[in-house]
């Protein structure tokens, strides 16, 4: 499977023209071919935006998005996302909803085992013939990934897919897409405010800001797959994100305050 280098030029975006700031401002950025990053910062930064942006729903006021040299103009199949909800057709089977993403394309005929190797490597073969509206939060997420691994993306989007669901289950869940992401070369970019869970999936975690939303701040995670949590490297990587984090945000609310005494 062909993973894809996400190339993120000079990207600046007003949602309209009444805004005093932008959305968005000079957002440059550069993903290799099948690295795990995750975009983490408080909520308003811009950083869903940004993903949907990468999944051509958005298109940037200026700048380019590129992937595998290729201009991100509208959604591609090869550029998959996942949401917060699922987003499954209730009235089908986990098997019938794992597949939709081939039967959009017309190619699901003679794929049909791709899909049943999907529902085993997520742990729902037991499950495939149930309506998903006989599983749980977690199992729905699972049939989501399923689907989305069916048409073999070089790109999958998240955008806190795990949010929603229980601690033991989220983690699960973070720790088995981490480990298929990095098995199959896929290029990962999931938006969190999680910080374990930015340290947990990612080898490279960007950090953003607000009003306006910017890039201002990374770290590497150079922790193998699967990644145990309670080990010395982990934990001290994620104070080293947790103690960046607090100072980028100290950093911001001393400017604002600054802005507030010339304005007084």
């Amino acid at each position: 499977m062909n993973a894809s280098n996400i190339w993120v030029s000079d990207l600046t975006h007003y949602y309209n023209r009444k805004q005093l700031s932008p959305t968005l401002e000079d957002i440059n950025l550069n993903i290799p071919k099948g690295q795990l990053t995750a975009l983490i910062g408080r909520s308003g930064c811009g950083k869903s935006t940004l993903l949907q942006m990468l999944a051509g729903l958005l298109v940037p006021t200026e700048g380019v998005i590129r992937i595998n040299g290729h201009t991100v103009l509208k959604p591609n199949a090869k550029w998959n996302m996942m949401f917060q909800k699922p987003s499954l057709y209730p009235w089908m089977t986990v098997r019938e909803n794992a597949a939709l993403s081939l039967v959009f394309a017309g190619t699901y005929k003679g794929n049909e085992s791709r899909v049943e190797d999907l529902l085993d490597m997520v742990g729902l073969s037991e499950h495939k013939d149930k309506n998903v509206q006989q599983l749980s939060g977690g199992q729905q997420q699972r049939v989501a990934l399923a689907r989305s691994l069916a048409a073999e993306p070089e790109v999958l989007l998240l955008d806190e897919p795990f949010s929603a669901l229980d601690a033991f289950t989220r983690s699960a869940l973070q720790t088995e897409v981490a480990q298929i992401c990095h098995d199959q070369g896929i290029t990962m970019v999931l938006v969190t405010h999680d910080i374990e869970e930015a340290n947990a999936m990612a080898d490279k975690v960007i950090i953003m800001n607000h009003n306006p939303g910017r890039i201002v701040g990374s770290l590497e995670v150079p922790v193998s797959y699967p990644r145990d949590r309670n080990a010395d490297d982990f934990v001290a990587l994620k104070e080293e994100l947790f103690a960046e984090f607090e100072k980028i945000d100290q950093a911001k609310q001393k400017e604002l305050q600054e802005i507030k005494d010339l304005a007084s």
